[in-house]
């Protein structure tokens, strides 16, 4: 976890020198900056996957569709992805002065998460309609 941390503090110091010197480079310093802490962050991620699956196996989701599937938890990790995705671009974009770019990759991820999750969402009224109904 230290390593993370060192390596975002780096990639920002880094960022901040090439700003002042070619402020056009300064983007990709950031770029590599965020790939370093992703490519870091993998092996974490890979141990969370598995402690979730196995979990999940005890639970009437199953761990098979953990992300493949068509159930809750595979749309929240999906949500999740997005989210994150969206943030890190849209913050991108504001550091590089393109706030309304940023504005507008906010709103892009927004309307995905609602996309994926309009199938839940129909199935949710058609259960309250059958409910109604009787």
């Amino acid at each position: 976890m230290i390593q993370l941390g060192i390596a975002a503090i780096i990639a920002a110091i880094a960022a901040l020198i090439v700003r002042q010197i070619k402020p056009e480079f300064a983007i990709f310093v950031q770029l590599g900056g965020i790939l370093a802490v992703v490519l870091l962050t993998f092996s974490s991620l890979q141990q969370l996957i598995a402690g979730v699956q196995e979990i999940l196996a005890y639970t009437p989701l199953g761990a098979d569709n953990l992300l493949g599937g068509n159930n809750a938890f595979t749309m929240l990790v999906q949500a999740l992805g997005i989210c994150i995705t969206t943030q890190i671009a849209a913050d991108i974009c504001r550091d590089s002065g393109s706030s309304s770019l940023a504005n507008i990759v906010e709103l892009g991820g927004r309307l995905l998460i609602l996309a994926l999750t309009l199938p839940m969402l129909m199935s949710i009224a058609q259960l309250a309609v059958g409910l109604i109904r009787g």
